[in-house]
């Protein structure tokens, strides 16, 4: 039977891909006619970008990470579901798996649902194990990699049948939509290598700059955009200056078009250590560019190794070498490219996507 009204709840207060996933599906979901309301932290991402839209009603509240403990926040969160006679509600973070969730079980939601969009285990204590054998009815998590890295620690948390893959989904008619009109300049001679992501260890960005130094060294002719910012900014600036790089490799900062960002390149890098999907991928194969990254989590679900990029082990030299086979070869480039398009289209298309998610309502 299908479930109606649905509830997004997420009390992150900055914005992220669990933002984004949670503002698309919310949107989404009401353009389908569905009944939808929004809990989200006070002053937050979510909350701005849904303020005032058409058919949202939006539930602003100060949550943190003992709100569970607070019975007055408890009883406001149960008598908002009940007001509401939610018949599903979606989780974002932990946190809310213990206020959202358990207000809304005191609220006889019949449908609980945790989406889990990052590749760490879930820690084995007593009380995840009693708010997912006893609260939550459904997990959905965004790539097998993260199905993995969240039961490693205890495969039996949550019944298999319980757990649900669903992809992250990508507009692709909207993405096409926006003007394409390239961010950087280019020189002449040169091919453009791209990556994006906060300046994070786990992003990886330091191996980049390692490889430029080698593709340097070796004559290429080339430079790196990195788009992003982070608390390794100033760390992988010295870097870029120590490796003698910093001719070629360009810092960004905070990029609001990514259209127009992959419009500028000729290849797109992500040389993250681990990922829950990578949305910014599909954004580049979107925009029928190649990839080279690293065979990790879950890369190899959305990179192709041989038909949509080149993969290989995390290590700067072998991503010298894959970004050194792109740069010599354009047919290659294009090959990919347009395999990558056809995948996005194939896979993660935000239509498909949102039909696993109804799915996952229903079961």
């Amino acid at each position: 039977m299908r479930s109606n009204r649905l509830c997004f709840f997420n009390s992150n207060r900055p914005w992220g891909g669990g933002e984004h996933w949670h503002c698309q599906q919310a949107l989404l979901a009401r353009d389908r006619g569905y009944d939808v309301s929004v809990v989200a932290g006070n002053g937050s991402e979510l909350a701005r970008s849904l303020r005032g839209e058409p058919g949202i009603r939006l539930f602003e509240q100060p949550l943190g990470s003992l709100s569970f403990l607070n019975p007055a926040r408890m009883a406001r969160l149960a008598a908002f579901f009940r007001a509401e006679a939610v018949e599903a509600v979606v989780l974002c973070l932990p946190r809310d798996v213990k206020a959202g969730g358990v207000a809304a079980k005191l609220a006889g939601v019949p449908r609980i649902i945790y989406r889990r969009g990052i590749a760490v285990p879930v820690r084995d204590r007593w009380l995840n194990r009693l708010l997912f054998s006893r609260v939550l009815t459904g997990l959905i998590v965004n790539s097998e990699a993260t199905r993995r890295c969240v039961l490693a620690e205890n495969p039996n948390l949550i019944a298999p049948a319980r757990v649900h893959l669903v992809y992250n989904g990508f507009d692709v008619a909207a993405f096409d939509a926006r003007p394409d009109t390239p961010l950087a300049p280019r020189r002449p001679g040169e091919l453009l290598i791209g990556t994006a992501g906060r300046l994070t260890e786990q992003k990886g960005q330091r191996l980049l700059i390692d490889a430029a130094a080698m593709l340097k060294a070796q004559g290429e002719r080339f430079r790196v955009l990195i788009a992003g910012t982070g608390e390794l900014e100033e760390r992988l600036k010295a870097q870029a200056r120590e490796r003698g790089v910093a001719d070629v490799v360009e810092f960004l900062g905070f990029v609001t078009d990514m259209k127009a960002f992959h419009a500028s390149l000729d290849v797109f890098a992500l040389p993250s250590l681990w990922e829950g999907f990578g949305f910014v991928l599909a954004e580049a194969m979107a925009m029928r560019l190649p990839v080279a990254a690293f065979d990790v989590s879950s890369v190899p679900e959305v990179v192709a190794h041989g038909e949509t990029g080149l993969l290989s082990e995390p290590d700067a030299g072998r991503l010298a070498a894959n970004l050194r086979t792109l740069l010599h070869d354009a047919g290659l480039r294009r090959r990919l490219g347009e395999a990558g398009r056809a995948r996005v289209l194939e896979r993660f298309e935000l239509g498909q996507t949102f039909a696993q998610f109804e799915r996952c309502l229903d079961s």
